[in-house]
């Protein structure tokens, strides 16, 4: 069954996603697709994947855990990706010919948890460079102060940031002159804009790459359990090139599946999921 999006990416959206470096699209899915994927996140966690990550710190009430790379073996997950409009939402807003899925991604923040998400940007995490887009999506309906800030327009500073861990916060050991230590972005806000939105369900944030953001609240105990799903996808330019030893589990498993480095994407893994009817 086809469900239908209530909002449209026009041309002003794409201009503020390219200017802001993310964009929020209200009421952009059915309810049933949020559905599914609550419904592919429980599947998940009692099916546990090989990329199954707690985070959860000692001493914590509430768990902190995600897994990706699931969607071969959770089919609500592989419904929403090859039928939902979510694809072509990232398509358009890169204004690409064609889109694969680089990652699908849940995350789920119980009541109680300690910690969450630091001050980063996704691109030092993953082995891909061109326009990479990520397709956040809520399971519940948060408030801002629940939900992701972002620093706007920081994906145009035309710099790398190493990647924190997020379980304790600290660096990851990324080698090279091209990653720089992360600002320390809560000393000095009044140096940056910020964008935050609440979010009902069907709404959904798109952000780019390079997006400085963080949970909004990283220094209070969640009040909620929250659960999103968040796809990741590449443009046409997309380039599949190992960053270091920090990347090496996921780079050495998508070469294990045919995925060629300094090459475009093509691998079973990462299929191509949207094309363009331009073209």
């Amino acid at each position: 069954m086809e469900y239908p999006a209530f909002s449209v990416v026009d041309e002003t959206t794409i201009l503020n996603y390219e200017a802001n470096g993310v964009v929020c699209l209200r009421g952009m899915i059915h309810p049933r697709w949020v559905d599914l994927a609550r419904e592919g996140v429980q599947r998940n966690l009692k099916y546990p994947g090989k990329f199954f990550r707690d985070h959860t710190p000692e001493g914590s009430r509430g768990r902190y855990v995600f897994d990706f790379w699931t969607w071969p073996d959770i089919p609500e997950f592989r419904k929403i990706i090859f039928d939902s409009p979510l694809a072509g939402v990232a398509g358009e807003l890169m204004r690409s010919q064609y889109i694969n899925l680089v990652m699908d991604n849940w995350f789920m923040r119980e009541a109680g948890a300690t910690n969450a998400a630091p001050w980063h940007h996704d691109e030092p995490y993953f082995d891909f460079e061109g326009r990479l887009c990520i397709v956040w999506v809520p399971l519940e309906p948060m408030n801002r102060s629940e939900g992701l800030t972002f620093v706007k327009g920081s994906h145009r500073w035309g710099q790398l940031f190493v990647a924190p861990q997020f379980s304790e916060n600290v660096p990851f050991v990324c080698e090279g002159d091209r990653y720089k230590p992360m600002p320390d972005i809560d000393s000095v806000p009044n140096r940056h804009e910020f964008l935050s939105w609440d979010v009902e369900l069907g709404d959904c944030l798109v952000f780019d790459f390079r997006t400085i953001h963080s949970i909004t609240s990283k220094s209070e105990t969640a009040c909620s359990t929250h659960h999103r799903l968040s796809l990741r996808f590449g443009s046409h330019d997309v380039q599949f090139n190992p960053r270091g030893p920090w990347t090496k589990e996921t780079t050495d498993y998508l070469i294990s599946l045919g995925q060629r480095p300094s090459k475009p994407i093509n691998c079973p893994l990462l299929p191509k999921v949207w094309e363009s009817n331009s073209r």
